[in-house]
């Protein structure tokens, strides 16, 4: 028995709870694996218990709890990969959102300074170029800062014969 934590170890369960009661020659243990994840349904499930004599539970304790040990640590680590994948793609669809918003926001301003009345294209040209710069940084594919970019390369280095 030098070697019942070990055993433990490596069903890759990283926390148990066990309950053990002696009865005369009789023992009664209760083998609960516990997961980091926080997956409430995890924490519903109910420990394994094993009833025998305390030499049927000491020779095939750990072969009864094997394939039960398996399935749950299998159980366990999809469930916090699941988790993490959750969180990672969380954070992408908050970073997305977020760049959304700052295109909108570029393009509004980029439209607004192209709509005033003082806006002179051989003045304002450098200014409308960064913002649709901007957008294109964060969107290659948006149409109206492209279309400025075309427009406004004319006004850049305009030649006075052509």
């Amino acid at each position: 028995m030098s070697n019942f934590f070990s055993t433990l170890h490596q069903t890759g369960i990283e926390q148990y709870g066990i309950s053990i009661s002696f009865d005369g020659d009789s023992v009664s243990v209760s083998v609960l694996p516990k997961s980091s994840a926080k997956d409430k349904a995890l924490q519903s499930l109910k420990p394994l218990t094993l009833r025998g004599t305390l030499r049927e539970i000491d020779e095939q304790f750990f072969q009864i709890l094997q394939k039960p040990l398996e399935k749950t640590a299998v159980l366990f680590r999809n469930t916090i990969a699941f988790e993490e994948t959750l969180k990672e793609t969380e954070l992408k669809t908050q970073q997305a959102k977020k760049k959304k918003e700052s295109v909108s926001k570029k393009a509004t301003e980029l439209k607004q300074l192209l709509k005033e009345k003082d806006f002179n294209p051989m003045q304002d040209h450098k200014k409308a170029t960064d913002i649709a710069n901007d957008i294109l940084k964060k969107d290659p594919n948006h149409k109206e800062a492209q279309k400025v970019i075309k427009d406004m390369k004319a006004y850049e280095s305009p030649k006075l014969f052509q």
